[in-house]
């Protein structure tokens, strides 16, 4: 109703005001006077057809007991001629069998019937018929012995109520006239004092629509309207006249608002125009930055890659022992070196989101393992005691990224290696599982100089360090524990550092990572050893090899050459185009940058040219838009340089795997390549090297030697003794010495007795 009200006028409302009032009032007492009548009609008709059954009891007593139909049925047509509204007489014995009825009404009736009641249209109306002692004193032949009134039948009538109902359709026209009556009196005396409310009311509003057109000079007419409308008309008046003179105070302050807004919008567009132009030179220096660093990487990784590889070809020539320490000097150095550099491009990559996490299934124990044997000759140079307490219920496959977690425990493993005199470095492993996710616990100790609580909170700073002088006692560039720890972050895991100055450090790392479904399958290939100086191809290979540096593409070029491969070599992306489609190679080694076409260009056309050759990318840019511009281009494989060897080669072993599946070779073809003796000369020696181990119960060498034995089993296909090793491997894991010596003596017998032997 408010929101019908709402929509109304005032006269309207007026009128409303006072017909709901009087419609209300008039149907009250018209339904209450017409409910009345009513029920007084309905009384009038009970007591009628009471007093009738109660005649007609009485005058009926002499023919019930007789039992003279003749004279009941006179009786009811005498009634029904003087009653018209009677329907139907019924007179029952005193057994209540029906002796006489005047109608063919369908009605029920028993000696319990209620002494009136409603059948449809109709009403009922029951009584019994008794005698009187004077009916039997004049009748002496009908005495009994006892004279008391008894009751000898029953009288019933039907009564139409007809006549009841015209009397209240009567009464009801007759309270409706009344009702309508009042309502138009109340319309016409209501309409004509609405209007002279209303119409002052409608000037009234007139003049405020004017107002609110615009037309600040209206005013309201105070001759017309008295009483509250008079006072109503007069605030309007002065209202109107605030509003006007406001009107023009405001309109002088938007003109000379507008003027002041009109000045800073163009301040704000020559500080937006200047924002925008900061923000093109912020992202050109961004741009600049990250092709300096690839640019740098590519010129410092370049070198590197001869450095390292013509130190590892000259550790393989007869070497003096001081020669020997030379090259394993430059070997070091060569390392932290390539280490701090990539640390650098790290933690650029970090402050630019450039870093994207993998989701891969590994298995967390191998990983730790890995990592543990790759630390290992470092420890043992150093003569500290490498400890590993792995739990029994690590998980056998996790999804997560592998490679920034082994990145992570590099680093707190090589520094709690490199700050550690004397001792011992820990690592330990527990494993929490929590539906289909795991908790990971990991923890690095040492017994090395440890860290001041003063100078810890400096630790995770980029390029900080516990002291200044660190970087003269054991170099780095300060940058391993902040790229650890935000890396960390990334996983959704935490790194906690405790240490007391000259006592050790504790290093925990928390990781809460997804369940793997399936386990993955270890892959014998990757294991250390899959690379052997001195053999290690297993089938003739021509590689194009396109390298713009003269000491990289020598390096490579004499180590394929060794191991039996026949390179082309190209200085130029054209010049390798050109190479490939005249001399189509098995393997192509791309260099990227190089001069008047760069490799990615040289990719893309040599794909035209086929798309089967496998083309391996050599890069020393580590930015994710060149890999992926690469792998657009159509490169199988990206290595970075410098390059690792063992990586290399293990590309090549595949790649002799695939070519040997083509040509229907059978398994151990490649035996036919080398010289047997030389792979049972090294198999004896890994024999002899392991069998002591097992002898002393150390197992941490035990897994050593069980992965270089698992690369040569898997890298010339000796299934075999690949099972063998594999049993004695997991033994080792496990830590179960007798099966260990089973498996060592079955070995050795394999060893011995082996066909190649």
């Amino acid at each position: 109703m408010p929101g019908i009200g709402s929509r109304l006028s005032i006269r309207s409302r007026v009128l409303l005001l006072s017909l709901i009032p009087m419609l209300t009032l008039a149907g009250i007492l018209g339904t209450y006077f017409t409910y009345s009548r009513l029920a007084d009609n309905t009384e009038k008709l009970l007591e009628r057809g009471h007093l009738l059954v109660e005649l007609l009891a009485s005058a009926a007593e002499f023919g019930v007991i007789s039992g003279n139909r003749y004279q009941l049925r006179i009786l009811s047509q005498k009634t029904r001629q003087n009653h018209p509204e009677v329907r139907d007489i019924l007179f029952y014995d005193a057994n209540f069998n029906l002796l006489h009825r005047s109608g063919q009404f369908d009605v029920e009736l028993s000696p319990t019937s209620p002494r009136h009641q409603q059948a449809g249209p109709f009403w009922l109306f029951m009584d019994p018929i008794s005698t009187s002692a004077l009916l039997l004193e004049n009748n002496p032949e009908l005495a009994f012995d006892v004279i008391q009134p008894n009751q000898t039948g029953w009288v019933a009538v039907v009564l139409s109520p007809d006549n009841n109902a015209s009397t209240r359709r009567e009464m009801l026209l007759s309270s409706l006239l009344l009702i309508l009556v009042g309502l138009l009196v109340t319309t016409v005396v209501a309409s004509r004092f609405g209007l002279r409310i209303t119409r002052p009311i409608q000037a009234l509003g007139a003049v405020i629509e004017r107002l609110e057109a615009g037309q600040l000079d209206t005013r309201a007419a105070t001759t017309q309207a008295s009483g509250e409308l008079g006072l109503l008309a007069r605030g309007i008046n002065r209202m109107a006249a605030r509003i006007q003179a406001s009107s023009r105070e405001q309109s002088d302050q938007i003109s000379k608002a507008t003027r002041q807004l009109t000045t800073t919008l163009r301040h704000l567009e020559r500080q937006n125009e200047e924002l925008i132009q900061a923000r093109r030179q912020a992202d050109e220096a961004n741009h600049a930055k990250d092709e300096f660093l690839a640019r740098m990487s590519h010129e410092l990784r370049t070198p590197l890659t001869s450095v390292l590889g013509f130190s590892e070809l000259l550790q393989r020539t007869q070497l003096t022992p001081e020669q020997q320490q030379y090259c394993q000097i430059i070997d070091q150095t060569s390392t932290l070196l390539l280490t701090i550099i990539d640390d650098i491009l790290d933690f650029s990559r970090l402050q630019s989101d450039a870093i994207e996490l993998e989701q891969l299934v590994f298995n967390p124990r191998q990983c730790l393992l890995n990592l543990l044997a790759m630390q290992a000759p470092m420890a043992q140079h150093k003569g500290l005691t490498l400890i590993e307490e792995l739990s029994p219920e690590l998980p056998d496959a996790l999804v997560g990224d592998p490679t920034r977690l082994s990145q992570v425990l590099t680093n707190l493993l090589s520094n709690a290696i490199k700050f550690t005199a004397v001792g011992d470095v820990r690592l330990c492993a527990r494993a929490i599982r929590a539906g289909r996710h795991c908790k990971l616990i990991l923890s690095v100790s040492d017994t090395g100089i440890g860290i001041s609580a003063e100078r810890q909170h400096h630790l995770f700073q980029a390029f900080a360090q516990a002291d200044n002088t660190i970087s003269r006692r054991y170099g780095g560039s300060g940058l391993g524990l902040v790229i650890a720890h935000r890396l960390t972050q990334m996983m959704g895991g935490t790194l906690e550092l405790e240490s007391q100055a000259g006592i050790g450090t504790h290093v925990c790392l928390t990781l809460t990572l997804p369940l793997a479904d399936s386990v993955p399958a270890p892959s014998p290939s990757s294991h250390d050893g899959a690379y052997v100086p001195g053999f290690t191809l297993g089938c003739p290979l021509k590689v194009l090899l396109a390298e713009d540096n003269d000491f990289n593409r020598l390096l490579i070029y004499k180590v394929l050459t060794q191991a039996g491969a026949e390179v082309i070599t190209a200085t130029t992306g054209a010049l390798a185009v050109e190479q490939f489609r005249n001399t189509l190679p098995d393997l192509v080694l791309m260099d990227v940058h190089m001069p008047h076409m760069d490799g990615i260009e040289a990719t893309r056309a040599i794909r035209q040219l086929n798309t089967a050759t496998p083309i391996i990318a050599l890069t020393a840019n580590v930015m994710p838009h060149e890999h992926k511009a690469l792998m657009q281009a159509g490169a199988n494989a990206i290595m970075l340089k410098p390059v690792k060897l063992p990586d290399l080669f293990s590309l090549l072993d595949q790649l002799c795997r695939r070519e040997a599946a083509k040509t229907g070779h059978e398994e151990g073809a490649l035996l036919s390549h080398i010289d047997p003796e030389a792979l049972h000369r090294e198999l004896e020696q890994q024999l002899n090297a392991l069998c002591p181990a097992v002898e002393a119960g150390q197992l941490e060498i035990v897994r050593s030697h069980a992965h270089q034995l698992l690369g040569l089993a898997g890298l010339y296909q000796l299934p075999e003794l690949e099972a063998v090793v594999a049993e004695l491997h997991q033994a080792a894991l496990v830590g179960d010495i007798p099966r260990c010596w089973r498996r060592c003596f079955r070995l050795r017998r394999l060893i011995e007795h082996h066909q190649y032997h």
